[in-house]
């Protein structure tokens, strides 16, 4: 049995203890439904992940679905990691600075340049050349005290005239550029590229590059490195993930056919706050607020399913107690469905039979 894991962080509810069928108009098991056509979502998320007011989409297929294997091996990450690891993936962004242990993992400061390690399941880490702006502090909005301050959103506007757009910049690496410069930091961090998927987008001012390993010869999806490419082929900004995956339990899987029923059903597009890390609190739009602002999703996209492979989807496990961080999280066997005009090019739908995930 699997413990209990935030499976919402995933894009799907919590499992429940069976496998059996429902009832003709029924939810499926561990699945939310999708609002019959035309119809409103909630318009205020209840809690950290919830992205209810986030795009929708449909889906259909574009031929047959493949016979996939019927049963997988989940993989464990745990929340430690070696000093010397640290250490060689600050090497590797150019910090100067020697790895500090504290309560919560690790940190390495050079000048305005600083990388963060964390204590958590699956070990995230992140880097950043410089912090403009402001950070929401654990637990809810940000709120006016020492530091950088967040603008007020419903302050007046003191010109309609918009600002001067700084210049997109003449030495911005070209797309094959950024990703050797990602490949080469992530090989020097001691990421294992073999059977990576590497993907390379473009922003204004960077390059922004993708890289998702593979962990048993299977293609991973929450489990992905970013890395910010600037001007001269600078890292602006990195995150990822040091944990190394154990093996754990093989377990027979729901089947592709069901994966693609539950990819029917699945939440909305949005983004995934992680059950083990700070969150910020969501606040319904007020009459009176003067940026756009809208209660009501976006209509929702046709995606069209072009193909599916077998495999694996972070899932962290839920804390055991109030105030608890979890410690392990679990690379679970999952549908990895590649889509056409949605919007995202892949989905993953958690494969394992809901029988084995314990219900929190």
């Amino acid at each position: 049995m699997l413990p209990a894991l935030d499976l919402r962080a995933t894009g799907q509810a919590g499992a429940t203890a069976t496998d059996q069928a429902p009832a003709p108009g029924a939810a499926r098991p561990g699945i939310e439904p999708a609002p019959a056509p035309g119809g409103v979502a909630p318009a205020v998320p209840t809690e950290p992940g919830d992205a209810r007011l986030w795009p929708r989409e449909t889906y259909k297929l574009a031929g047959p679905l493949p016979d996939l294997p019927d049963q997988a091996r989940a993989w464990k990450l745990g929340s430690t990691v070696d000093a010397g690891r640290v250490a060689a993936l600050a090497a590797a962004l150019g910090l100067k600075g020697q790895p500090r242990q504290e309560a919560n993992g690790w940190t390495v400061r050079d000048g305005r340049r600083g990388l963060a390690v964390h204590r958590l399941a699956g070990v995230p880490w992140s880097f950043g050349t410089s912090i403009l702006g402001c950070v929401p502090r654990a637990g809810g909005p940000y709120q006016p005290g020492a530091g950088i301050q967040c603008l007020d959103p419903d302050a007046p506007v003191a010109s309609p005239v918009a600002p001067a757009r700084p210049l997109r910049p003449q030495d911005l690496p070209s797309r094959a550029e950024a990703e050797r410069v990602a490949r080469d930091l992530a090989a020097r961090a001691g990421l294992d590229l073999d059977g990576a998927t590497v993907q390379v987008t473009d922003g204004f001012r960077s390059r922004t590059v993708t890289i998702a390993p593979a962990v048993g010869g299977q293609p991973t999806s929450g489990f992905t490195w970013m890395v910010g490419v600037g001007a001269n082929g600078t890292v602006q900004q990195a995150s990822g993930w040091l944990a190394t995956p154990e093996p754990a339990d093989t377990y027979p899987l729901i089947g592709v056919q069901e994966g693609f029923e539950r990819l029917k059903m699945a939440g909305p597009i949005g983004p995934r706050i992680p059950a083990e890390a700070p969150s910020i609190a969501a606040e319904p739009c007020r009459a009176t607020a003067k940026v756009p602002c809208s209660a009501r999703p976006l209509p929702a996209r046709v995606a069209t399913v072009t193909g599916v492979r077998l495999g694996l989807q972070r899932a962290p496990a839920r804390a055991a107690a109030a105030g608890a961080r979890p410690d392990v999280a679990y690379l679970l066997p999952a549908y990895l469905f590649d889509l056409q005009g949605g919007w995202s090019p892949m989905r993953a739908v958690v494969a394992v039979q809901d029988r084995y995930l314990t219900r929190p």
